[in-house]
């Protein structure tokens, strides 16, 4: 059965297709996104055959796609510029060869579903996802190779900077336009992690007393000294004339007040929506590491993280000033059971906060309880039936690297993609399929840790190999590259579920950590756009990884001159799929 399906969030299109078996004498695909005025424009292409140069300029329709997924990742712009963000695409099967391409008689075009290229799941939900990521050929070129921070993180402060707006996306739209709910009437609520960015730090200002804040405390190296200082001091002086509540809360070391949260409450007095999600209110945040960011409409959920907040601001006070005196048993005995809700749509929401274990973690790893709101976490991916995606910073450990792990060696057939930023996550992941302990740590050694090719940590093209004609790339700009917490179950079913917040997804958050996190699950939308997003994190990454793992040998960007070359990957000698993620994708099409 021929059939193309395609997936959307607010940043990029995702397309898959196919033929139901191997199409033979085929060269790869042109691409076409059609507008729903009917105008048909040719997919860019950034690979040639090999000899040949990659120029501005050049399509699918000469340089095919050599593959049966693909990303649009010019959708949004296109639609900011055209006001039009409905799109569908037709694949065409070409065969020829290089430079004497012509579209297939023996296999017919596709057509794929309409998508909307938009934050908008529901009338109660909007998804927000950023570009953020800088280990792109785009950004080494803004750069000219030199993969430099000074030259990159100016760029990223300028509010007018056309590369800031690129990698931001639809992020700062999706905060300031939360903000812009009590210019005129209402209060903001929020309880920030990081604030440093010069868009949303004035936003914040500018609402006066109708914004009370609980702003914690951001480590920073002052460039002089080396000593660690606060970063989010500048910020904190900003606030203080504004005539804002504000609320310092200064961590003690091992513990971080990591919330990126913030409530409306209408003139009335009632909590009406809440965002919540990754995304950290700095520069970097927005535009250097991957993020999401979700709005929901709903008057519980809202006063249920309204009611956190005010736990929060308690809290703070009653420490007066003394770090160690933070997280008390008032507090760290509040979350009891967690809160099941209902919202409009339909969807069940489980919301958690932290931290929800009667005291910090201790060196003594073997008597640690699981915490209340990990035992969902786990209760979730071990009902996984076909599906698991993730996402994540660095979540220690144990955590859903262990636990997805070994969600996959219950049921070998589980389609499980990850990437991570720090090592230990992927190896975490790896050690636990093998049934293994990672190695030991020696002073002074750097410790190698394995990887599988399904999860693994954020690389780039830094300078050590490169594909020819390819530039240098920056792999971050601060400690992040991945920052997402997510993880997708089974996205195309029924009872799907979306796993996000600030948690970092592991033990050490719910013990140690201010932090939220919430479950929805039965909304098929939300749980495709998150999909789409990890997916096009992996894709990027996935790139990546296997270059450098194989010496540049196991990821040839250049394309295949003759049809079997590049389908003997997708099939089977007899023919048949055999390509994972083409079959993830595909499994969204009833009967395919």
């Amino acid at each position: 059965m021929q059939n193309a399906v395609a997936f959307s969030d607010n940043d990029v299109i995702t397309i898959a297709w196919s033929y139901g078996k191997k199409p033979e004498g085929c060269m790869g695909f042109a691409i076409y996104r059609i507008n729903n005025q009917g105008k048909e424009t040719t997919l860019p292409s950034h690979a040639v055959f090999a000899g040949e140069t990659i120029k501005p300029g050049q399509t699918t329709a000469e340089f095919p796609v050599q593959k049966f997924y693909w990303k649009d990742p010019y959708a949004r712009l296109v639609a900011e510029q055209t006001k039009n963000n409905q799109f569908r695409y037709k694949i065409v099967p070409l065969t020829g060869s290089p430079g004497n391409l012509e579209p297939m008689t023996s296999l017919p075009q596709i057509l794929s579903n309409q998508v909307e290229i938009s934050p908008v799941i529901s009338a109660g939900i909007s998804a927000y996802f950023n570009r953020g990521l800088i280990s792109t050929q785009r950004v080494a070129r803004a750069l000219q190779g030199s993969a430099s921070k000074s030259k990159l993180l100016p760029q990223l402060k300028d509010p007018n900077s056309p590369l800031r707006a690129s990698l931001a996306g639809n992020m700062v739209e999706a905060l300031t336009g939360f903000l812009a709910r009590a210019e005129s009437g209402g209060e903001i609520y929020a309880a920030l992690y990081e604030l440093n960015d010069p868009v949303l730090l004035p936003k914040l200002m500018g609402l006066g007393n109708r914004l009370h804040i609980i702003l914690s405390n951001s480590a920073a190296k002052d460039p002089q000294t080396g000593v660690m200082t606060d970063a989010n001091q500048p910020a904190r002086d900003a606030l203080e004339p504004a005539g804002c509540e504000k609320f310092n809360r200064i961590m003690p070391s091992g513990h971080i007040g990591h919330n990126k949260f913030l409530v409306y409450k209408d003139d009335a007095g009632k909590a009406r929506a809440v965002l919540f999600g990754s995304t950290n209110w700095t520069f970097t945040g927005l535009c250097a590491q991957t993020n999401n960011t979700v709005v929901i409409e709903d008057d519980d959920l809202a006063a249920r993280y309204l009611d956190y907040w005010q736990q929060l601001a308690n809290d703070t006070t009653s420490a007066d000033g003394v770090g160690k005196n933070l997280q008390g048993p008032n507090l760290r005995g509040w979350e009891k059971t967690g809160g099941d809700l209902k919202l409009s749509g339909g969807e069940a929401v489980e919301s958690w906060f932290s931290p929800n274990t009667p005291k910090q973690r201790n060196r003594n790893a073997k008597s640690e309880a699981c915490p209340m709101d990990m035992q969902q976490v786990i209760k979730k991916i071990n009902g996984v039936k076909r599906a698991i995606l993730f996402l994540a910073f660095y979540p220690g450990t144990p955590s859903i690297a262990n636990w997805i792990a070994d969600a996959l060696l219950k049921n070998k057939k589980l389609f499980v993609r990850g990437c991570v930023t720090n090592k230990n996550a992927a190896g975490a992941f790896y050690y636990e399929l093998k049934g293994a302990s990672p190695p030991k740590a020696v002073k002074g050694v750097k410790t190698p840790i394995s990887e599988d090719p399904r999860v693994f940590a954020a690389q780039a093209f830094d300078g050590r190999q490169i594909p020819a004609g390819w530039l240098k790339e920056i792999l971050q700009a601060g400690f992040a590259i991945v920052h997402d917490k997510i993880v997708v179950i089974d996205p195309f079913d029924d009872d799907c579920a979306v796993i996000t917040g600030s948690h970092n997804l592991g033990y050490q958050a719910s013990y140690n950590n201010d932090e939220n996190l919430a479950i929805i699950s039965g909304n098929k939308k939300l749980a495709a756009a998150y999909a789409t997003h990890v997916l096009d994190v992996y894709d990027h990454f996935s790139f990546r990884y296997q270059y450098n793992l194989t010496g540049g040998q196991g990821a040839d960007p250049t394309l295949k001159s003759t049809p079997d070359e590049w389908l003997n990957k997708y099939f089977d000698a007899s023919g048949h799929p055999i390509n994972a993620q083409l079959g993830f994708w595909m499994s969204a099409v009833a009967g395919s």
